[in-house]
This record gives structure tokens, sequence and C-alpha cells, in this order.
């Protein structure tokens, strides 16, 4: 599920029961052992918390019992809090959780625990993480194996530790390290946690027997009624929360839980009780849990579980024990990486000798560096390389399980390599295109059997990008694209299922994007108001920057190639006089260093190491532009900038929604979080609509600025039509349904699309599932 909308109201489903219990049994030697279990990750749900509640008691009121132990079943101690139940609390609203906090039962549960009369101690039998680490917190004392870890991602989801966790933390750990965990989530090993002093014993052998003679032999010690170490109240006093603060602030400019958490540290390293510390914690969890920004991020955290779960998709996904990639370029070798880190042997094959050994020489020099920083060990390295096997012979892939081709963006090279990749693997292996904008299911006609084919749009440098588009193309199997989408999985990316449409999901969107800031610095913005505008909206970088980033020259190339230079299809617009000129000039940005000027790069910026200015000569050259086309420049608001820009990128995905190229639009934004750089406290362009902007505001803005945009091209011959503006029909319906009752864990756009599909079925694969 995806999670709720932050706008409008909403109402509450009753969600299935199931059994989450704490199971007690009580040892030879008078230890109560208290066991967590709620798979897969031992998760703080309503069934475990009010089982624990149930069954602790019994073991401090058994006279039997000496001491107690709690852990987790499995090789988790406990994995925090349940994220779907989030969406019933803000359901609630902030007025009704005053009078039913869900969080209060959990801090109930942490009190339980600590005014136990005999001593307990959590056997840390794996990660403990979020509300994990507070459980352990609230035992008297915490027992590792080696392989646990401790940790507070819930800065993460835009949230604090909402159980004790912020009251806690700093009377067992150094402040530096209080806020490394919880500022910025960062989770500490077994041993780190020891030298912290938040584990008392890393155990050596079984750790609950070990945790079982400690608490036989330690008297209870509440964390609670410690004080805080004097060296974290003088940090304090010295100004170390407003350094922490800033470090956090500056690594997510958007984010408000850091300054909430800062606000708790205070609490719990000035002269407050214990107590009053935690109502702090309480007031600063409820402000955050019902803020738009964790809404947003809790939101993607589900949105990348629902994208696993793709419609029609049912079948086991074949065994990927070997995999081919055929070209080995920058694209080819990063994709060849991310399958040998997980230990799966690689077949790289490109038609000459000396673009294979480059390739491979790239590859061993990016791993060689890693093991020089220390990130690789010298046995991993040679094992990395020992999985990788050069070739210029496609007989090498005759056992190969799937084949990656990344060759250059040329149809008909594309379909020649498919032929003799045909030719050389078994049956059942899989064809995939890395493709970023071909038409997929012409690629595939040209085999005996297209159903083997998908496409599989990485994004450079793939061994590091997190996102990978799967592409649905008109005859794929189910079993092709469940072994796609495990693929994905196993060589950890961020998987979203698309249709095969022009520029699929994300360059389809990005394109009226980067028209729209070319037009806006034709009608008076700068470089600099432009890419600043963006990147206050939260982007990592803005348009101007990113087009030099990925090359001035793509679709240059590319409407050169078609024999028509004023060719738009969905993933380019014009204008293009000014970029054309620099590519003309060869200047297609980061990759085209100028020795003339010392440059190391030179398009619309010139570029000497990480600064960058933009061009003299690029501002020259846009007034003789304007000047050509009859321009008068006038000022441009940062406020119109952010309109133009994203709201054609948010119709777009609308339209991408309404066709059927996308199954959700959760997906769509896992898409931008992922690849493109959209800000995460925003929730991706689809969240932003629904929860920032509104569906009525982008949609009234959108039909001023088409107005503007047809009156500009039919009065002007020199510019381009574009229809980018034109309102989306799934759009104009969200708008007419603003404010919708939805049940929580749904959206209003998802909802709406439901219907709209039903009355309405697109061309995309996804409008018939």
């Amino acid at each position: 599920q995806a999670f709720c909308t932050h706008r409008g109201v909403v109402k509450s489903s009753p969600s299935p029961v199931r059994a989450m219990p704490a199971t007690i049994n009580v040892r030879p030697d008078g230890v109560g052992v208290l066991t967590m279990d709620s798979p897969p990750v031992n998760s703080l749900g309503t069934e475990l918390v009010t089982s624990f509640k149930q069954e602790f008691p019994k073991l401090v009121n058994d006279p039997k019992v000496k001491a107690i132990v709690v852990t987790g079943k499995g090789n988790m101690f406990c994995g925090g809090a349940e994220i779907t139940e989030f969406a019933i609390m803000v359901a609630m609203g902030p007025e009704k959780m005053k009078e039913n906090n869900p969080v209060a039962a959990l801090s109930e549960m942490m009190d339980m625990i600590d005014a136990s009369p005999k001593t307990v101690v959590a056997a840390l039998n794996g990660p403990a993480l979020g509300g994990g680490g507070e459980v352990s917190l609230a035992c008297h004392y915490r027992v590792a194996s080696p392989q646990s870890s401790v940790g507070f991602p819930e800065v993460k989801l835009g949230l604090l530790p909402g159980a004790q966790g912020t009251q806690r933390l700093p009377r067992v750990a150094p402040l530096p390290t209080a806020m490394q965990m919880i500022l910025q989530g960062n989770p500490l090993n077994a041993q780190a946690a020891k030298k912290n002093g938040i584990v008392d014993v890393v155990a050596s052998k079984d750790v609950i027997e070990e945790a079982a003679d400690f608490a036989l032999n330690h008297r209870p010690a509440p964390i609670s009624k410690r004080e805080v170490h004097k060296t974290n109240r003088f940090m304090v006093a010295a100004g170390g929360l407003e350094q922490g603060l800033n470090t956090a602030v500056n690594a997510a400019p958007l984010m408000i839980a850091p300054r909430a958490i800062i606000k708790c540290f205070e609490a719990a390293c000035s002269n407050k009780s214990f107590r009053e510390g935690l109502q702090v914690e309480m007031e600063q969890f409820t402000n955050l849990v019902f803020s738009v920004e964790s809404a947003a991020l809790r939101h993607l955290f589900l949105s990348e579980r629902l994208a696993q779960k793709v419609p029609g998709i049912d079948e086991k996904p074949a065994p990927l024990k070997k995999i081919g990639i055929l070209g080995a370029g920058l694209m080819g070798g990063g994709i060849a990486m991310c399958f040998i880190q997980k230990g799966v042997p690689v077949v790289l094959k490109d038609a000459k000798q000396e673009w294979l050994d480059a390739g491979v020489k790239k590859i061993e020099s990016m791993w060689a560096g890693q093991a020089k920083k220390g990130r690789l060990s010298k046995e991993k390295f040679k094992e990395y390389m020992g999985l990788l096997k050069p070739s210029l012979d496609y007989a090498d892939f005759k056992d190969v399980d799937m084949v990656i081709e990344a060759v250059p963006e040329i149809m008909d090279l594309k379909k020649e390599v498919f032929l003799d990749i045909e030719k050389n693997t078994k049956p059942d292996c899989l064809i995939c295109t890395n493709t970023s904008g071909l038409n997929i299911d012409d690629i595939a006609a040209v085999l005996k059997d297209p159903s083997r084919v998908m496409g599989t749009h990485f994004f450079s440098p793939a061994n590091v990008m997190q996102l990978l588009e799967n592409v649905r193309t008109a005859k794929s199997s189910v079993k092709t694209l469940a072994t796609g989408m495990a693929m994905g999985k196993l060589i950890n990316k961020k998987c979203v299922m698309v249709g095969n449409c022009d520029g699929f999901v994300g360059n389809r969107m990005i394109a009226p994007y980067a028209g729209e800031a070319k037009m806006l610095w034709e009608e008076g913005g700068t470089v600099e108001q432009i890419d600043k505008a963006a990147t206050a909206f939260g982007m990592a970088m803005g348009p101007m920057a990113l087009g030099d980033l990925v090359g001035q020259e793509l679709f240059w190339k590319q409407r050169k190639a078609a024999g028509d230079m004023n060719k738009q299809t969905k993933t380019y617009f014009g204008p293009y006089e000014l970029t054309d000129w620099l590519c003309e000039l060869g200047r297609f940005g980061m990759k085209t260093p100028d020795p003339s000027i010392k440059a190391n790069g030179r398009g619309i910026f010139i570029h000497r190491g990480r600064d960058k200015t933009v061009d003299p000569e690029v501002v020259a050259k846009l007034d003789e532009v304007r000047k050509a086309k009859g321009v008068t420049p006038r000022p441009v608001s940062d406020e119109e900038i952010v309109e133009r820009l994203f709201y054609p990128l948010i119709n777009e995905g609308f339209k991408i929604l309404e066709q059927g190229y996308v199954a959700r639009s959760s997906d769509i934004d896992l898409v931008y979080i992922y690849g493109y750089g959209f800000p995460p406290s925003k929730g991706g362009p689809m969240f932003f609509a629904e929860n920032y902007a509104g569906f009525k505001t982008i949609l009234e803005k959108l039909k001023v600025f088409d107005k503007q945009a047809k009156e500009r091209y039919t009065k002007n011959p020199q510019y381009l039509p574009i229809d980018y503006f034109e309102p989306s029909k799934l759009l104009e319906a969200c708008a007419a349904k603003e404010g919708m009752q939805v049940f929580p864990g749904q959206t209003v756009i998802d909802v709406v699309l439901k219907d709209f599909r039903k009355s309405s079925p697109g061309p995309g694969p996804f409008s018939k599932l």
C-alpha cells in the first residue's frame, strides 16, 4: 500500500488480524525469556505490543523467575514500528490521537520493562532498529551477538524515536554518537555499540545463554534513573547540538525532523526530569507524524514494497546463475559490476579488442580504487576480477541465463545484435535491452521468440545509480517479466515496471521540464536563476547543469540522424537554437574539455574542477537568438520558474497513468526520487501534486500556460508547437475529486485512476490489468 493522502479527510479501515505474539518460557536456571515473534522483522505492531504487555508481567510476577531476557525470533531482534499503522494514526487526526495515542501503548511497554523489579537484559540476536533499539534501551542491560547492530533510522522517515529513544540514548552514549545515530540514522555494529556504552557485552557464544548469565549476576539498573553524563551536558552548553543540526540540515535542507530531534536532545541534557523530557519527545513526535514531509517519506518507504507487486506477474522467476553483457562501455561495464558484486559470473562482450580492453580496465580501476581506500579487500578484488570473463565471441553466451545489450542507440544495430544473441544463446535465455528510448517491440520483432525480451533501462553510472526501469513489451512473457523484477532485486536496484512508450516514464516526463527551462531562459530568466529555483525546490541539480552533465549533443545527434532538426518527440522539445549552436562547436558539456581556456568541460557552463560559471559566449549568443526571434526579455519570477518546470512534468505523469504505461502513481514517484534527483521530502511528482500543490491549482496554471504557449507559437513561426501544457483528462478527473475521502494507504490519484481505466482504458498494458 502507498501512504494515505495528507490533504483532505481520510477514514480508516480495519486491518486484518494477524498473530504477532510475544512468547515466554522459563529456563531451568530461573531466567524467564520473552521472545518477540512478528515475522519477518519482529515489528512492533499493535498485536505484538499488546501481547508483550500481557506476557511480560507474568514473568515479573512469577516467583520462580529470578531475572528476565528479552530477545527476538530468528535473525532479527526487532525492526521497529509497523510503518503501515502510521496511516491509521494520521487518519485519526491530532485531537483524536490525544485521546487514543497508539504510540502511548508502546511507551507504556517501555515503562513496564524499565520498572521491572527483576533484572531485564536484552539479548540482541540481530539488528535492533528504531523501536527495536528503544526496546533494548528500556531493558536494564544489553548483551549483543557479534552480527547484531543498533540503529535509529526514523529520521529517514521524517520522524524521531518516539518511544523514549531520544531520552534514553544520551544517558548511555556520548552525545556525538547519539547525534550520529538519531540525526543521521547511522547504525552501529555490536563492537561499536559496546565501545560507545550502548551495549554492555558482545557475546562470544550463545547470546541468550550469556544474557541469562549476565541477568542473574547484575542488579536492575534502569536507564531512566541514570543522569546524563556531564560531558554531554557540557557539549550542549558549548553549542554541540547546533553543530550537529548544521551537518544534518546541510545534508538534507528540506527535512524538518532534525530540528525536532535537537529539541529532544536539549530536553534530555537539561535540568528537565526524564518524564519531562518524554513530554517534549511526544510533542515533537506528534508534530512530525502529522507533517507532510514525514508523510512523503513514509509514502516512499511503502511505495518501494508496492513496486515489487506488479499486476499480472504471478509466476516464479527463472534462476540467474550467469549473465551476459553486450557492450563494454561505461553503461555495460557498470551493469557487469552490479552482478559481479553479488557473486554472479559475467561474460562481457564487445566487438573490438581495444573497446573490450578499455572496458575491463575501467572496471578494474574502479575496484582497485576501492581497494586502495580500504573499502574492498584484496581477496574480494581478486574474486571480483575472477568472475569477469571478457570476450569477443558470441559463443561465450552459450550458457548464460540473461543477456543485457548495452550498445549505442541505433535501431538497426540493436536488431543486428539481437539476432546474433539469439543464434548463440539457449532458448530460455532472456534477451534484454538497455535502450533509453527506442521502441523495444520493434527490436524484439526480429526474434523467433519475442516473449523472452524485455527492457532493462539502467541509469548511468549503473554501478552507482539506484533506479532500474524494467520495460514490459507487447509480447514479454510473465516468466520474463518476473525474472526481470527478481534480477533488479538481486542487484539491489529500486525496480519499477513500466510500459513500452516513448521515453518510458522518466525520460518522457523530464522532456517538458527541460524544454521549459530553455524557454524560460529565452524569455528572460538567467541560467543561474533557473537552476537556483530548481535546487531551492529540492532538486539535486538544476536543468541547465543537468544538460551539461548528460550531454547537450544527445538529442541533437538523434535529430541529425532523422534528417529533421525541428523534430520533436515525447522525449525532447525545442527551442533548439542555442544548444544546437553549442553542439556545432563541439561543446557538449562536462564531457568536452577546452584546453584553450583551461576548462575540463564546456557547454552552457565552463567547468573547471568542481567549479562552473556560465560561458560569456553563451550569454552573448542568447542575445543574438532573442533578436532573431523578436523576443524582448522580461523579468521571470522564481515562482513562475518552478510552476513551468514542474507542472508540465507532473501533467505528463498523469498522461502516462491514464494511458496505462505504469501501474500506479507511486511507481512514478520512485522513478523520480531514485533516478532524477526529486526531493524525497516532497514524495515524488505525483505525491507533490496531491499533497503539496493541489490538483486544482496545477490544472488552472496549466490552462494559463497552455494558452500562452499556443499564442507564442501561432504568432511567431520560429517557435515549434508544444502540447505538454494541455491538461491530462486524469488530472481533470482528480481535480473534480480533490478532497475526497480515501482509506489510509490509498491516494486520490489511484482511486480515481481505477474508475478512469474502467471507463476510458488506454493503450498501455496496465490499463487492462
